[in-house]
């Protein structure tokens, strides 16, 4: 199977550098590779790397909130840990490299071709590499078993997809998995499909997973700093006793979804601030999302100028999580399109969330629904239904809250289990 996987990949990587010209996603890729080639072997001729070189690589923002939890605790743990953060996607690579100060480097993950992995880790050397979630490449872990470089995937979750079932793509998931040192699934159901993958069962164990500690010491963080909305704003809310809705990482579907009701909201002159937090804030995407409610909504950036509009729009990233702590009801964006965005972000305030129907890829939104702790919605219809019915009942909203906050607490405790795996490694 890999042997046809090396013949494809590299029409693969012609048809990726023709699209670069149509793509500019693609293209900051391929460039940020090339680029990063030079930097890092400036880096690692300094004669001051730490001891161990972890490698811990991510394929985008949500999985690296997955990896920061076992970061700083390997940071803690081990004060001399060299550890280099790679990425395989530009969004995330972009939104992290020099912002993100708990790694001594950070990097794309190389095209998956074994001449630039081989060279890749003749640089950097790991002594262990981790995967969080998913984003293995075949070449890369059939590389680091020929060097006997012990590998573990954490909070790592697979699912029954017709497509992960078809012979050639099983033998490839299987062999690939099945190289890796260790799997730390995040429930008993993902180790099962490993399992019928065929990874040998020995290297499986169900440890959880790390968002739950992740977001449980966010609120922390961000309950002691100085809050997202200026003080005046957040006292005259209180004051007036005015409901705020949260609609975080909003796609153009779930802005239609809830156009409707937030504007016969409006109209009728209702004592409720929505704040509608696009996934993409750029400028075009908050002029339109201005354009559907004219006269009635802010900018976030222009908040000095607040004079009790009903709307504001974020128009910058990094806000959102910081915003649900003065939520009273949330829409979490993605379930009418991909999938679901972190619903655990509002959860872990106590915030009752909505949901739309694509949420089967994150086992914790159902179990949040089935525990009455969530709602799923499949049109305005049924939102308009469920949003109005948790702003006439305060007994509904702090119900469901609690159900969500109490949830999310239960799951913690991935973090240790994991770093009891990679302590039995490192001392090794």
């Amino acid at each position: 199977m890999l042997f046809l996987y090396n013949l494809v990949l590299p029409v693969l990587l012609a048809a990726a550098r023709v699209m670069a010209w149509f793509n500019p996603k693609v293209a900051r890729g391929l460039a940020g590779r090339r680029a990063a080639t030079v930097e890092l072997r400036d880096h690692y001729s300094k004669p001051a790397i730490g001891n161990p070189r972890l490698l811990c690589h991510v394929a985008s923002y949500g999985e690296l909130e997955q990896a920061k939890p076992v970061i700083s605790e390997l940071r803690r743990s081990y004060p001399n840990i060299h550890i280099h953060l790679t990425f395989f996607s530009p969004s995330g690579y972009e939104n992290v490299v020099g912002k993100y100060e708990e790694v001594d480097v950070i990097s794309y993950l190389p095209l998956d071709l074994r001449a630039d992995v081989s060279s890749f880790l003749d640089l950097t050397k790991p002594d262990l590499v981790l995967f969080a979630r998913y984003d293995v490449w075949p070449n890369f872990a059939a590389e680091l078993a020929r060097r006997k470089t012990p590998t573990i995937l954490f909070s790592a979750t697979a699912s029954n997809s017709s497509r992960r079932m078809l012979p050639l793509v099983s033998g490839l998931l299987r062999r690939t998995y099945s190289g890796l040192t260790k799997l730390l699934t995040i429930s008993e159901a993902d180790k099962a499909v490993f399992t019928r993958m065929g990874v040998p069962a020995e290297k499986i164990a169900a440890a959880g997973d790390t968002r739950f500690d992740q977001v449980v010491t966010r609120k922390e963080r961000v309950a002691r700093a100085e809050g997202v909305l200026p003080d005046g704003i957040v006292t005259d809310l209180q004051e007036k006793g005015t409901l705020v809705f949260v609609m975080g990482s909003a796609w153009p579907e779930d802005e239609a979804i809830i156009r409707a009701s937030i504007q016969q909201s409006i109209e009728r002159g209702d004592n409720i601030l929505a704040i509608v937090v696009p996934h993409e804030p750029t400028d075009a995407n908050v002029r339109d999302l201005l354009a559907d409610y004219p006269q009635k909504a802010i900018r976030f950036s222009e908040l000095s100028n607040y004079q009790r509009q009903p709307i504001i729009i974020v128009d910058s990233i990094g806000k959102l999580f910081g915003l649900y702590r003065y939520a009273d009801i949330a829409m979490i964006g993605g379930g009418f399109g991909a999938g679901v965005h972190n619903v655990l972000e509002a959860s872990v305030w106590g915030v009752p969330v909505i949901v739309g129907p694509n949420h089967r890829k994150s086992q914790e939104v159902q179990r949040l629904i089935d525990s009455l702790a969530a709602f799923e919605v499949g049109n305005a219809k049924e939102f308009d239904f469920a949003f109005w019915q948790l702003v006439v009942s305060e007994d509904l909203r702090s119900g469901t809250g609690e159900k969500g906050q109490r949830f999310v607490e239960a799951q913690c405790g991935a973090t240790h289990r994991i770093m009891n795996e990679i302590t039995s490694v490192l001392s090794t």
